[in-house]
């Protein structure tokens, strides 16, 4: 081989992108999906399993108790929902740093919601359990992972950019209104906020 030959195989080389996985892509999206919306039905099961209301308790209260373990595998199906969508987000990366931050928001995330099924118990010192403490920790990262992945999908994809935002902007209104709602709704409009940044997931799972 000359040296002609020899220097186009290198630059061919160092400009090729990793192939992409159509079928790993699609079985990440499903997985996706699944724990966007697995957590509704749950909910609705327990409704009359657990004697769970759907208005009045939290998603929080269903996971106390003997029925509890229908939350926590509530809670860990939507984690592995989460490594999926990152995982697709990972191996579709669009090139931005501001992709790779939003991966790590899922990342995150999905750490947060297992321990939130393994820490199950309120109370503690100050009532302040480690249960209560991880939940504050999904707020930033359900607010700042979609409007770093936004960015990504602005010039040729606008309706799934704004998607994102409308996914974050729901989520900090309904979360702020759960938290400020009295006891007897506070269930409906935390499985609202919940639902929230599943907005921008459809998308998501699209564009990937």
């Amino acid at each position: 081989m000359n040296k002609a030959s020899t220097n186009r195989s290198n630059a061919n080389f160092g400009n090729a992108s990793p192939t992409e996985r159509t079928e790993l892509l699609i079985a990440c999206g499903l997985m996706g999906l699944v724990g966007s919306f697995a957590p509704i039905l749950i909910n609705l099961v327990a409704t009359s399993v657990a004697e769970h209301s759907f208005i009045a308790d939290t998603i929080s209260d269903l996971g106390r108790g003997p029925h509890k373990w229908i939350m926590d595998n509530g809670f860990y199906i939507n984690a592995a929902g989460l490594l999926a969508l990152a995982v697709a987000a990972a191996h579709a990366h669009l090139g931005k740093w501001s992709w790779s931050l939003g991966i790590f928001c899922l990342l995150f995330a999905a750490l947060v919601t297992v321990l939130l099924g393994v820490w199950d118990k309120f109370g503690g010192t100050d009532d302040m359990s480690v249960h209560t403490m991880l939940t504050f920790f999904l707020a930033p990262l359900y607010l700042i992972g979609p409007l770093l992945m936004m960015p990504a999908f602005w010039q040729g994809r606008r309706r799934v950019a704004w998607s994102f935002a409308i996914s974050a902007v729901l989520w900090i209104i309904f979360g702020a209104a759960f938290k400020l709602a009295p006891t007897n709704i506070d269930g409906l409009l935390e499985k609202i906020a919940e639902q929230c940044p599943k907005v921008g997931d459809g998308p998501r799972q699209a564009a990937i």
